[in-house]
C-alpha cells in the first residue's frame, strides 16, 4: 500500500473512531429517558415510530460491533 494511502486510510479510521465516540455519548439518550416518562408524553402512533426508531438504532449498532469485530480480526490475521 502507498504512503499516501495509508495515511488517507489513517485519517478516515480516526474519523471513525470519532464519530463512534460521539455515537456512544449518553447524555441524549439519558435525557430521552426522562423525555418518555412525562406525562402525556405522545400519542401511541408516536410511540410505535419512536420505538421503531429504537428498535432500528439497537439492530444497526449490533451490526457495526459485529462489523468492527471482524475488521480487528481481519486486520490481526493479514501477515501472519
Amino acid at each position: 500500500m502507498e504512503k499516501h494511502d495509508v495515511t488517507k486510510l489513517e485519517g478516515r479510521i480516526n474519523e471513525l473512531s470519532h464519530s463512534l465516540k460521539q455515537l456512544s455519548n449518553d447524555g441524549e439518550m439519558q435525557e430521552l429517558l426522562q423525555i418518555i416518562h412525562r406525562p402525556g408524553w405522545t400519542t401511541p402512533a408516536e410511540a410505535l415510530l419512536v420505538s421503531g426508531i429504537v428498535d432500528s438504532m439497537v439492530a444497526k449498532t449490533k451490526t457495526l460491533m459485529d462489523l468492527k469485530h471482524t475488521l480487528m480480526a481481519g486486520s490481526r490475521a493479514i501477515g501472519k
